[in-house]
């Protein structure tokens, strides 16, 4: 009797588990939610920094430098401010009545160098950006003095030249030449920038053209032949005779590295001065195709001078700065140096 109730007893257990396994089956599951909550996404573009060329099919050679500063001892090159534009420094132009456009200032030197010659073929590029090179307050030797304000005569000092990145620069011509069918030494030269000397003076302080350019590629063949002409302990760092050693020679036209993005910076100072690089009839005479939009003199803050003849190279009336002053220790559009027996007033 005791065991048939067991039996019953089981049996109801065992259906009430079976009738609620049932209820727990046939009951409809929730649909899983979905957040249909707006999501903010910032979408960044994908920078690439290509290296620049680490090998090079061009051949350089040296050629015959003259001394000329009077720092003793001699300031390195990286450290001198009329050679190494990046260590003066510049900074963009934000005076909204500057023009992005070539100036028409006259001219009086046909044979400045062109421009238009750092491509080939000959171009007048997008002008992207225009700048101020900054004035510099030296130091004596070796002490590379400091940056100053922004040269604000005249209105621009660097121009932001457009460029396909790659594309191969080459030396500007002018009409001169150094002899020997060179037509620049290199005054100085690191990984993105070079100074084109258009006479023999290691120096941007006697009469004739120094054009810089920044942000580029340099030529890696270049680079390592002026590194090892520009050695701390060789003929270029020792003051006095025989007052000449070797630096980099090039010819017009010859390749000297590549553009490093959709910019380069170019400068140009003549006797130690920093010239407007929009002049149209000076550093644009070559200007193939280029429609002419042209500022006509709405900027011209440049006074004549007389001569400066230099050795059979250079012609007459050269456009000079207002108030620009020039020593033979390189030092253009200065602050006043500290009197020392090593620096020129």
């Amino acid at each position: 009797m005791i065991r048939q109730r067991l039996l019953v007893v089981a049996l109801v257990a065992v259906s009430l588990v079976l009738l609620a396994s049932s209820f727990l089956v046939l009951r409809p599951t929730a649909a899983p939610s979905i957040d249909l909550t707006p999501t903010a996404f910032s979408y960044l573009p994908v920078v690439v920094h290509r290296p620049c060329p680490c090998t090079s099919p061009n051949h350089y050679q040296s050629g015959t430098a003259l001394q000329y500063d009077t720092d003793n001892p001699v300031r390195p090159a990286y450290n001198h401010a009329d050679k190494n534009i990046e260590l003066r420094g510049y900074v963009a132009a934000t005076d909204p009545s500057l023009r992005r456009r070539l100036v028409d200032y006259g001219c009086d030197d046909p044979n400045a160098p062109q421009l238009a010659t750092l491509f080939s073929p000959a171009r007048v590029p997008s002008l992207e950006e225009i700048y101020h090179v900054r004035n510099w307050s030296w130091a004596s030797s070796p002490d590379p003095g400091h940056r100053a304000g922004p040269i604000s005569t005249p209105p621009v000092t660097a121009l932001g030249l457009g460029t396909t990145r790659g594309e191969t620069l080459h030396v500007p011509q002018s009409g001169y030449d150094i002899g020997g069918g060179m037509e620049v030494i290199v005054l100085f030269a690191d990984k993105d920038t070079l100074a084109l000397r258009y006479t023999r003076e290691d120096s941007s302080a006697p009469p004739g053209y120094t054009v810089h350019i920044d942000n580029i590629c340099t030529d890696p063949n270049l680079l390592n032949l002026y590194n090892d002409l520009d050695d701390p302990n060789g003929p270029r760092y020792v003051y006095g005779p025989p007052d000449e050693y070797p630096l980099p020679a090039l010819p017009a036209g010859k390749p000297l590295g590549t553009a490093r993005g959709g910019e380069i910076v170019v400068a140009i100072s003549d006797t130690g001065a920093f010239q407007d690089p929009r002049s149209l009839e000076e550093f644009w005479r070559i200007r193939p195709g280029y429609a002419s939009q042209v500022s006509r003199l709405s900027e011209c803050d440049y006074t004549k001078t007389g001569t400066s003849p230099y050795s059979g190279f250079l012609t007459t009336g050269r456009l000079t700065v207002q108030g620009s002053t020039t020593s033979q220790a390189g030092r253009s559009q200065t602050l006043p140096a500290p009197s020392s027996t090593n620096a020129t007033p």
